[in-house]
């Protein structure tokens, strides 16, 4: 089931977010369009459920996942924020940027052992779903493109999926800039992308 939720009145939006926010508490796998890609959005503190996502994707256990909230200040809730990570997040959040952090144990160890990495999308609608944290990954097999709308999703993933959330594309369309932010403050860059590393080190 395909939802074009751009081109419902805020009446129809508003009921559609309420019956998707239902099926992710219900452990039902969802893509959704973010700022930066086409995710796999499923509650990421339900372990059974996030299992799927690995087996959807075919990737393998222990290659960990990002998950994303709703609002920046939701963040300490999941991982430990020091003075740095607090500039960035006040920064660049909401945005396409995904922060990793050293995790609090409410995050099952099959979404991230040690350090999660946290997104803040700018994208109003998968905000609004993001009433437990989500798993944030690409809704692709693993190591194939990433999609930056729905026609980029492959059949294979379509058939697996319980409902998919037509956002149009991406407004981003390339993936976020990941950076790890060590407990003694240190930064390292793990991927560039939307937002350019120097960015981030000016700030700092």
């Amino acid at each position: 089931m395909i939802i074009k939720i751009n081109e419902m009145n805020e009446k129809e939006k508003m009921e559609a977010i309420r019956k998707i926010q239902k099926m992710i508490l219900e452990g039902k796998v969802i893509i959704c369009g973010t700022d930066t890609l086409y995710g796999i959005c499923v509650n990421a503190l339900d372990e059974n459920a996030v299992k799927k996502v690995y087996e959807i994707k075919k990737r393998e256990f222990g290659k960990y996942i990002s998950i994303s909230l709703k609002d920046k200040e939701d963040i300490e809730k999941y991982a430990y924020v020091n003075d740095v990570a607090k500039k960035i997040i006040d920064k660049f959040m909401p945005g396409p940027i995904t922060t990793i952090l050293k995790k609090k144990d409410v995050i099952p160890d099959i979404v991230a052992e040690d350090y999660i990495g946290i997104r803040v999308p700018d994208n109003d609608v998968v905000r609004e779903l993001a009433i437990v944290p989500l798993t944030s990954t690409s809704a692709n097999i693993s190591g194939e493109e990433s999609p930056t709308s729905v026609d980029e999703i492959s059949e294979e993933i379509k058939k697996n999926v319980d409902v998919i959330v037509d956002t149009g594309k991406c407004k981003y369309s390339k993936p976020s800039t990941i950076i790890k932010i060590y407990e003694n403050g240190e930064v390292e860059l793990i991927r560039e992308g939307a937002i350019p590393f120097k960015e981030i080190l000016e700030v700092l």
